[in-house]
């Protein structure tokens, strides 16, 4: 009697474990259909849209490179020594402006030189000169051999043979002390110093950099089978991400060789402003293709669902979530790349709270 108790008690537990988790596995609550929840369309009042193919003009981005149209570079035409260096990068300059000053001890000493042997030889070929005529107007009175007029003769020429070197020699002289002051050949910024005060420069070593802002290009690689449809003149499209903005620019011009390895040309465009570009920065061409047909609605029809986007659809009666995949933004409309097709109705103010 006893292990019949006991038996019975150990059933009503188990029955009582059994009962709990089909409680608990939701067994006793109502059940609700699996799928998603379909809401009918006479509870949506808003705008809706029917799916049609639109052309769509393609473009492709090509990277490029803003670069200075005028630009040089400072190297001196003498060795000397830098006395004095009056920019670093980013100072602006104007045509003319001195920017490195060389010693010039040397050279002027040469200049002075040269002067003292000029006004030597000059005071020479004075005196052969008047030495010349009186041996000719002797020479006429048969008073002095032919010998003796042409060694007077030979005297003077002699002379001014040396007057005209120490000229010559002289005008070198001051050409080199010109070149110990080195102005800006244009009006621009300086991007690179190279030297400081001291060093001792060689002849066409690069000193500074200079550019031209206002006269500013960009350049692009394009692949040879869209290059070759360019002409100059034809106007394009121009981002520059890192300031936010874009420009129209004129092709100007088109490098009438080939990249062989990549398969490219180069192609530089002119800018009607230079909206405070700077040489370097990143640009992008924005380049038109041949237009294809394809599927374009509102923005706001487009929902985010994690990393999925979606829209809703009107399908037999009823409003349905349909998963697209999204191309990029053609005038102010998102193209739908997959996921619709023509015909398609869209809920275009439908909202997912409207379905709580």
């Amino acid at each position: 009697m006893q292990g019949k108790s006991k038996l019975l008690g150990t059933l009503a537990a188990l029955l009582v474990v059994i009962i709990a988790v089909l409680y608990m596995a939701g067994s006793f609550s109502q059940k609700q259909s699996t799928g998603l929840k379909q809401n009918n369309i006479a509870d949506y009042s808003g705008n809706v849209l029917t799916i049609s193919l639109q052309p769509i003009a393609k473009v492709e981005k090509v990277p490029g490179s803003v670069i200075a149209k005028q630009n040089t570079q400072i190297s001196s035409r003498i060795m000397a020594q830098i006395e004095t260096l009056n920019v670093r990068a980013g100072d602006k300059v104007i045509k003319g402006d001195v920017l490195i000053t060389l010693q010039k001890d040397d050279i002027t000493a040469q200049v002075a030189q040269s002067t003292a042997q000029i006004n030597a030889i000059k005071a020479s070929l004075n005196q052969a000169n008047k030495q010349l005529i009186r041996m000719k107007e002797l020479s006429n009175k048969h008073l002095v051999s032919v010998s003796e007029l042409d060694d007077a003769q030979a005297k003077f020429d002699n002379l001014t043979a040396s007057f005209s070197v120490a000229e010559q020699q002289q005008a070198q002289a001051k050409i080199a002390l010109s070149f110990t002051s080195i102005t800006a050949p244009i009006s621009g910024v300086v991007v690179e110093r190279l030297v400081e005060p001291g060093d001792t420069v060689i002849p066409g070593n690069t000193l500074l950099a200079l550019y031209n802002p206002k006269q500013l290009q960009v350049e692009f690689n394009i692949r040879e089978r869209q290059a070759v449809k360019l002409k100059i003149g034809e106007r394009l499209k121009v981002i520059f991400p890192s300031l936010n903005t874009q420009s129209d620019a004129t092709v100007s011009e088109i490098v009438p060789v080939a990249d062989k390895a990549a398969r490219s040309l180069l192609i530089k465009l002119d800018f009607d402003s230079q909206l405070g570009l700077m040489p370097g920065l990143y640009a992008q061409l924005i380049l038109p293709l041949n237009k294809a047909q394809g599927v374009l609605v509102p923005i706001s029809a487009v929902h985010n669902v994690g990393e999925l986007n979606m829209v809703y659809i009107i399908e037999d009666g009823h409003i349905q979530r349909r998963f697209v995949r999204l191309g990029e933004v053609v005038n102010a409309q998102q193209h739908v790349v997959a996921g619709l097709n023509p015909d398609d109705i869209i809920a275009i103010d439908y909202n997912v709270s409207q379905t709580k």
